[in-house]
């Protein structure tokens, strides 16, 4: 569902994920009608698909692949339709292949949500 661009995966969310100077990831998302839950609202299931598909970029950019074994989101404010939100995320720490991340959607300066993750690789590898 979030992967891809349109001519692999029609559904893609089509998030281009980019590094800042700092290490963490971010990609823009247009909130549309198509994304709503409540009227005029983003749904709170596509804000923590959001918060997780920017935690798994942010290991991808360290050639890491690993499975997310936790995930726990904070919902402070309404993402409406018609927004433009900023999806981020960065890596806190990791041991023997487990990794600790931290991701967030803001519109202009206000946090909507934050996340904080456990990402496990799994020995044989995800695939």
């Amino acid at each position: 569902m979030v992967c891809g661009d349109i001519e692999n995966n029609p559904d893609s969310l089509r998030l281009k994920f980019e590094e800042d100077a700092g290490g963490h990831v971010f990609s823009w998302f247009d909130v549309t009608a198509r994304h709503q839950g409540y009227d005029g609202l983003l749904h709170g299931g596509m804000i923590s698909t959001l918060l997780d598909a920017a935690m798994t970029h942010c290991l991808f950019l360290r050639d890491v692949e690993a499975l997310t074994a936790e995930l726990v989101v904070r919902f402070v404010a309404p993402a409406c339709i018609g927004s433009k939100v900023k999806v981020s995320a960065c890596l806190m720490k990791q041991r023997r292949g487990v990794y600790w991340l931290e991701g967030t959607i803001c519109y202009q300066d206000q946090i909507i949500a934050r996340a904080d993750a456990k990402f496990i690789a799994p020995k044989g590898g995800v695939v």
